[in-house]
């Protein structure tokens, strides 16, 4: 069984690619930015609107945060990485998945400084 998951985010379409994936017990997230308003805001409110499109994505997949067992983060400037994983602290502390930390030299869009990409396995 396969399901592609749409955010309605406009770059979806344009690039060709779905926000998520299920693969049977398996979703996979695409790298997720903030978005208007959310994009003027520092390096947390970016990661949580990221956190909550993917957690929006989840949930079309039948899935939820706890299902998730890695996620990869994507930081224009290492500074912010306190702020990112505050963020990150709040919605994953509990649960604990395995997490990548790179720093990257841009995002898309451009004001974005931090992109989340997440894997999940639902437990049946």
């Amino acid at each position: 069984m396969r399901k592609n998951i749409s955010s309605g985010y406009e770059y979806e379409d344009e690039f060709g690619y779905s926000r998520a994936v299920r693969a049977g017990n398996f979703v996979f997230v695409s790298g997720t930015t903030a978005r208007q308003p959310h994009l003027k805001g520092d390096a947390y409110v970016q990661a949580q609107a990221a956190l909550e499109t993917i957690s929006q994505a989840l949930q079309k997949a039948d899935a939820s945060l706890q299902d998730v067992v890695k996620t990869v983060i994507y930081v224009r400037d290492m500074a912010d990485a306190p702020l990112i994983a505050r963020a990150h602290s709040e919605s994953f502390d509990t649960f604990r998945p395995v997490s990548t930390l790179v720093e990257v030299s841009r995002l898309t869009p451009e004001e974005a400084r931090v992109e989340i990409e997440v894997t999940a396995i639902i437990q049946e």
